[in-house]
């Protein structure tokens, strides 16, 4: 199925595409919308020199070359890389194994199960500072994280919690809960763009540019 054009802010975002599978790697590469500038990718090789050589803002990784490799292949990536964000492509994946990929480094998981439209929202999703799991590893997800050792929270990121408006608040905890820009409208009675809106202004108070880091920075102050 050919997947929608991508909105104008998406316009030249490199992806590399790497799938051992050559007729499934063009597959993939072929249909991504227009606003993408794909690279393809059969071998380890052949990621490691494209990652350090061209740094590409997106890597949407087959699972099976992670799982060949002794070392984590996310880390090295994001080492050689770290801007890029990796999105890993895969079936059958057990909440602890989604949740270990996200502690390596990887922005989301995506199974190959889902319909094909839907890889350009995940996509769309990583690129724009969000994770792309199942709903229901949301939970489990930062409850785990709240256990490893993330970045600590500034002074100056405590001090500016009091400059949150109670919208924004309510906002941020419902993110904490693992709800969605949908489910956070439809609880607040206000749209996703406005949800999109109060995200943005969060981020820039608080000086976080990341959605899970945000949720897990919430979930420790209840």
């Amino acid at each position: 199925m050919m997947l929608k054009d991508a909105t104008p802010e998406l316009l030249k975002t490199s992806v590399c595409v790497a799938i051992p599978d050559k007729e499934e790697c063009n597959a993939i590469s072929i249909n991504l919308p227009v606003n993408y500038i794909a690279s393809q990718c059969h071998t380890l090789a052949d990621l490691l020199d494209t990652i350090l050589n061209t740094q590409p803002d997106l890597v949407l990784c087959d699972d099976s070359i992670i799982k060949s490799q002794q070392i984590s292949l996310i880390s090295s990536i994001k080492e050689s890389s770290p801007a890029t964000r990796i999105l890993v492509l895969g079936v059958g994946r057990t909440i602890e194994s989604q949740i270990s990929l996200l502690k390596q480094g990887a922005r989301g998981y995506f199974d190959n199960h889902l319909p094909a439209e839907k890889l350009h929202f995940a996509m769309h999703s990583i690129l724009h500072g969000e994770v792309w799991v199942e709903r229901y590893v949301i939970s489990s997800l930062i409850d785990e994280l709240t256990h490893v050792d993330i970045p600590k929270i500034s002074l100056e990121q405590q001090q500016s919690l009091d400059t949150l408006s109670p919208k924004e608040i309510e906002v941020a905890t419902l993110v904490s809960h693992g709800a969605t820009n949908k489910m956070i409208a439809y609880k607040m009675a206000i749209t996703e763009r406005t949800v999109k809106a109060h995200l943005t202004t969060i981020f820039q108070k608080l000086a976080i540019y990341d959605r899970l880091s945000l949720a897990i920075f919430f979930r420790d102050l209840r």
